[in-house]
C-alpha cells in the first residue's frame, strides 16, 4: 500500500537494525522527536541470519512501543550492475534459513571484512527500493541511523546523503545510558554481546568467533557451507573468498578452538576486538 503523499523534507525514515541502541533511538524518535519530523517510517531488513531473539525483540518492540516496524527482505537481482529489490514479509514469514543472503553471496561471492558489502546489498538496498517505491528519494528523505555519542568512530562522513544521528547531537547518550534504560523495560534483548544480532559475523573477533563455537556450533555450519559452495565466485587470484578474519576458513577456526581450551579462551584478547561487530550493522556506519 503507498504511503500518503507528503514532502520528503517531512518524513524521516529509522533504520531499525534489531539491536538495543537502534531501538532506544526509535523509541525516543517516536516519543519525543515530533518536532522533527511529522512521519516516521519504521524499517527492519532481515538477512535470514539474524538471531531468532533479534526477530523476538523487533515483534516485542512492535506490540509493546507501537514502532510500526515494516519489515523487508533483499530480492537480489542476479544481473550485474543491478542492485536489490525488496519484498514485505512479518514476524512469521521472515526467513530465518539464510535465504536472502545466500542470494546475495551467489552472486558477489564470500564476504568479510576485505569484502564488507552484505549491509549494502541485503540492508540498504531493499530498504531504499521500498521507499522508491513508496514515492520518496531515498537521498532527499532524512535517514535516523542508531550510533551511540561514544560510537563516534562509526559515523560515516563519506556519503552525502541525508543521514542524521540523533543519538550523538539530539540526545548523547552512552553505552550504559541504553542499557540503564532498558533495564526499566518489560522486555530486552535477550542475547549475550559476543552473539550479536547476525549470526557468526565475519566482524567478530576470534574470541567471540570461539564463545559462540562454545554456544552453538551449528551457526558455523551454514558459513562452512557457503565458503565451500561459492568461495571461488569473484574470485581474481585463484584462491577461495574466506568468512573469518586474517582470511581463516570455517575448518581452520574450528581446528584452532579446539586446541584451545574454553577457560582460556573466555580471557582472550585481540586488538580487534575492539570495534568489531557486539550488536548490530547500520547502515552508512564507517568502517
Amino acid at each position: 500500500m503507498l504511503l500518503e503523499p507528503m514532502k520528503d523534507a517531512s518524513t524521516c525514515f529509522i533504520s531499525f537494525s534489531g539491536g538495543r541502541t537502534s531501538a532506544y533511538m526509535t523509541h525516543k524518535l517516536l516519543t519525543e522527536g515530533r518536532d522533527l519530523f511529522d512521519r516516521y517510517i519504521v524499517l527492519f531488513a532481515n538477512t535470514g541470519r539474524e538471531h531468532p531473539k533479534t526477530l523476538e525483540f523487533i515483534r516485542n518492540c512492535d506490540e509493546h512501543f507501537g514502532f510500526g516496524t515494516i519489515w523487508v527482505e533483499a530480492i537480489v537481482n542476479p544481473k550485474h550492475g543491478k542492485g536489490s529489490e525488496h519484498r514485505v514479509v512479518d514476524f512469521q514469514t521472515a526467513s530465518r534459513d539464510g535465504e536472502p543472503f545466500e542470494q546475495a553471496i551467489r552472486k558477489h561471492g564470500v564476504f568479510n571484512v576485505s569484502r564488507p558489502d552484505c549491509t549494502r546489498i541485503l540492508k540498504r538496498e531493499p530498504m531504499e527500493h521500498y521507499l522508491k517505491a513508496q514515492g520518496f528519494k531515498p537521498r532527499k528523505i532524512a535517514t535516523a541511523i542508531g550510533i551511540r555519542a561514544d560510537e563516534k568512530r562509526r559515523v560515516s562522513t563519506a556519503d552525502a546523503r541525508n543521514i542524521i544521528y540523533p543519538l550523538v547531537n539530539r540526545w548523547p547518550v552512552d553505552k550504559q545510558d541504553v542499557l540503564d534504560w532498558w533495564e526499566d523495560q518489560p522486555f530486552d534483548l535477550e542475547i549475550e554481546e559476543f552473539q550479536g544480532n547476525c549470526l557468526g559475523c565475519y566482524k567478530k573477533s576470534r574470541r567471540k568467533q570461539f564463545l559462540q563455537m562454545d554456544e552453538d556450533p551449528s551457526v558455523f555450519d551454514w558459513i562452512d557451507r557457503m565458503e565451500k559452495t561459492y568461495g571461488m565466485v569473484k574470485s581474481k587470484n585463484g584462491e577461495p573468498h574466506r568468512w573469518f578474519r586474517n582470511n581463516l576458513s570455517t575448518e581452520q577456526m574450528r581446528e584452532e578452538h579446539e586446541r584451545i581450551a574454553g577457560y582460556y579462551r573466555r580471557q582472550m584478547q585481540f586488538d580487534f576486538d575492539v570495534g568489531g561487530c557486539s550488536e548490530s550493522c547500520e547502515m552508512f556506519e564507517s568502517e
